[in-house]
């Protein structure tokens, strides 16, 4: 992690020394960031540029100039970009062993942030084990152009599955009646197949993911099957394509979730 912070603040400065012409002086009272502030920015600037890396992320924020996401972190702080600027090229060119300084901090901050989350993780008594068969994520049209995620899960244990999804349709998706359904599969005793369906759960076009939850109970029924669409529609005439993401696919046995805190 720790080179990973070092190579981004390089770049920081980079940027810093690239954009604007502050000058390389001494900037003013009012011009300058303190030092708590200045830590608090760097921190909050590495922490924007890996969650814009995430998958759900990207697609909201992948028409907009990157510039102007890092200037909205330094503006929630209270400062201006000139302000930042002109305090980083002050620092570079002037105090690089305060920068140094400042650094560490900021480096402090990262791993202590890191370790609160490893600590979380590490407390779970068990880890959900993921029936999922296929991807984690999907993206239409480019994935597939119409065609719904067909799944077909063998079950070995009796009673409650959860599967949990994030979903987002896009407005000029062209389905119709976009949703998911899943049922479970199971033959009878003249071997044709049975279906119990789960309740369906119907998705809006407004171009926002949507966590999505369905949980059912099944018995202890020999060649039990679970199956089902991820994105489902209506069949329709002519020539149209989906346009929508799925991410974070899970499936789960109710004795193999992981304990939720309350």
């Amino acid at each position: 992690m720790r080179t990973a912070i070092v190579i981004f603040l390089a770049l920081a400065l980079l940027l810093a020394s690239s954009c604007g012409g502050s000058g390389d002086g001494k900037p003013g009272r009012k011009q300058r960031v303190p030092d708590d502030k200045l830590v608090a920015i760097l921190t909050d600037t590495y922490l924007t540029a890996g969650m814009l890396e995430l998958f759900t992320m990207k697609d909201s924020w992948a028409q907009r100039d990157s510039i102007l996401n890092y200037i909205d972190v330094i503006e929630r702080q209270g400062y201006t970009y000139e302000q930042f600027d002109a305090t980083m090229r002050y620092y570079f060119s002037q105090k690089p062993r305060k920068l140094s300084r400042i650094y560490d901090r900021v480096t402090g901050n990262l791993l202590e942030l890191e370790a609160v989350v490893i600590s979380e993780n590490t407390s779970l008594d068990q880890p959900e084990k993921n029936l999922w068969p296929g991807k984690q994520n999907y993206i239409f049209p480019e994935d597939f152009t119409r065609d719904p995620v067909w799944f077909d899960i063998p079950l070995d244990k009796p009673g409650d599955y959860v599967l949990n999804a994030d979903i987002r349709v896009f407005e000029d998706d062209n389905s119709l009646n976009p949703r998911v359904t899943v049922y479970f599969s199971y033959p009878d005793s003249i071997g044709e197949e049975k279906r119990v369906y789960w309740d369906e759960i119907f998705l809006s076009k407004d171009g926002q993911f949507h966590k999505i939850q369905l949980r059912e109970t099944i018995d202890t029924i020999p060649g039990a099957r679970l199956r089902g669409w991820l994105l489902n529609h209506d069949n329709q005439p002519g020539k149209w394509e989906k346009h929508a993401r799925i991410a974070n696919i899970s499936i789960v046995h109710g004795g193999d979730a992981a304990p939720v805190e309350q």
